[in-house]
């Protein structure tokens, strides 16, 4: 299974682009945890009762 000329000149030609969307998710990922942890300053909480469980909201609005 040797890869000919012509898949290597394609690698050649767009592994930067392989490169920049692997970075630019990585990225997106750190971003957003990023943001999480800023943002969660109070406790978070699931609220069972309501519509969408999976939404966080601040501990104190349960209580």
């Amino acid at each position: 299974m040797g890869m000919n000329t012509q898949d290597l000149t394609m690698i050649r030609k767009y592994w930067w682009l392989v490169v920049f969307a692997v970075s630019v998710f990585l990225f997106d990922a750190l971003l957003m945890q990023w943001i999480e942890l800023m943002t969660t300053e109070q406790d978070k909480c699931r609220n069972m009762d309501s519509v969408n469980p999976l939404k966080l909201i601040n501990c104190i609005d349960l209580e």
